[in-house]
């Protein structure tokens, strides 16, 4: 089975993770993955794939280009200044700020729960644009599964969606009602820092024993920003929800890499933001290094590392017209509209180190390996 991860990064991801898409179908390897699993800006584009199983790749193409050039900041305004929006998540606000004064001088828990929220109202957005009708388990392409990758920050551990089930290790899979793919989205994609974490009461099943339990579910990147964890072999069924036996991986990250040490983060939001993503950066770096263990101690077969924030003199080798690194890899995350020469770097970029990496790394996958000639190169 072949896997693919789509690694969170907002719009900047989204657009990386179509020329790496693009590259998969060109090359034929696309309709044989057996499991994508995304998180955050890499769930709305990889949901959006795997949902719409009778849209051609063109016109899948084209939607995302649109989605990317109107971004999603400001239709999330428009539904937030509506009166019947506005005054509830306000209010909601207020309550949430009490409650948490409440929390720290009383020391007992919050007893309402935050409802509605900015993240409320981009999960109505995601419903309405994109995933209209759509639940988890909607037929989807190829029959392919899906994983879309969120976090629960009560419990600290990985709160993931799927198409067969959906839950966490700590808390077991739920039981509740249907559950719509624009609200997996959200989750997966709710950034803390920008929006809020989606506050629910579910009933879960562990062991035989069915419980109700509060879940606080934010960006999935705080636990895995790649999502290739739930893709790595040797995962014990009796604990973890989602096991798949994975011979490659397809791992396509966004992030920017090796920060320029431009800025001096004085500043209460700028320290907090800087180590934010200093903790973010070191981890995944470490489930980077994670992938060459798995090829070297034979449990994968092999991997390719798309990686926008590659360092391209470490590259096997440089195309000739390699959209470079510093062009791109500052791009901000917010879903802000996106111009199309943006959308072209980037998804440029995605297309051109795919390409490079699955023909070197990954060859045997390829119906007719392209030798590195064939590529337009340069040594």
């Amino acid at each position: 089975m072949i896997g693919l991860a789509l690694s969170g990064g907002g719009s900047r991801a989204m657009a990386f993770h179509l020329g790496c898409l693009r590259v998969l179908c060109d090359l034929g390897i696309l309709e044989r993955i057996g499991v994508l699993s995304t998180i955050s800006g890499g769930s709305v584009i990889g949901a959006y794939y795997a949902y719409t199983p009778g849209k051609s790749f063109d016109h899948f193409e084209s939607q995302i280009r649109g989605v990317l050039r109107k971004g999603f900041q400001r239709r999330i305004a428009l539904e937030l200044a509506k009166p019947k929006n506005l005054l509830p998540c306000l209010a909601s606000f207020i309550l949430a700020q009490r409650q948490e004064a409440a929390a720290w001088l009383w020391k007992r828990e919050p007893s309402r729960r935050r409802y509605p929220s900015r993240t409320d109202i981009f999960h109505r957005v995601l419903q309405r644009d994109l995933f209209t009708g759509l639940s988890l388990d909607s037929p989807r392409r190829n029959g392919i599964e899906i994983i879309i990758g969120a976090c629960d920050l009560r419990t600290g551990s990985a709160f993931r969606f799927g198409n067969h089930v959906s839950g966490s290790w700590r808390l077991g899979e739920t039981i509740t009602a249907e559950i719509d793919v624009a609200f997996a989205v959200a989750a997966s994609a709710a950034y803390p820092i920008f929006l809020p974490a989606l506050d629910r009461t579910w009933r879960f099943r562990r062991k035989g024993q069915e419980r109700e339990h509060r879940i606080v579910l934010t960006d999935g990147g705080l636990y895995d920003n790649l999502g290739v964890q739930v893709l790595e072999p040797g995962r014990n069924p009796e604990v973890s929800l989602h096991t798949f036996p994975c011979e490659y991986l397809i791992v396509c990250n966004a992030g920017h890499g090796q920060d320029s040490g431009e800025g001096i983060p004085m500043g209460f939001l700028t320290r907090v933001t800087r180590s934010f993503d200093v903790v973010h950066r070191r981890v995944q770096d470490a489930a980077m290094h994670h992938l060459h263990h798995l090829k070297e101690s034979g449990l994968i077969k092999g991997f390719a590392l798309p990686y926008l924030g590659q360092q391209d003199d470490r590259l096997p080798w440089k195309p000739s017209c390699l959209i470079p690194r510093e062009e791109v890899f500052k791009y901000p995350t917010d879903f802000a509209p996106m111009h199309d020469e943006w959308i072209d770097r980037l998804s440029g970029r995605g297309e051109q180190l795919t390409r490079l990496l699955v023909t070197h790394y990954l060859s045997e996958l390829l119906d007719t390996p392209i030798r590195p000639s064939e590529t337009t190169i340069e040594r």
